[in-house]
């Protein structure tokens, strides 16, 4: 597998990992730290980044 090369994709690994851990075990700001991730795959992937 290869590492993403964009911001966009980062925020992508980094929500599904966050949200997959979430399910297991409890993180401290999880949730919000979800949220961020979310919002930053869409805006980056609007803006082309």
């Amino acid at each position: 597998m290869k590492t993403p090369t964009s911001l966009a994709g980062w925020c992508t690994v980094l929500f599904f990992l966050f949200a997959g851990l979430g399910a297991f075990v409890t993180i401290p700001f999880g949730a919000t730290l979800t949220g961020i991730f979310a919002l930053g795959a869409a805006i980056f992937t609007l803006m082309g980044r």
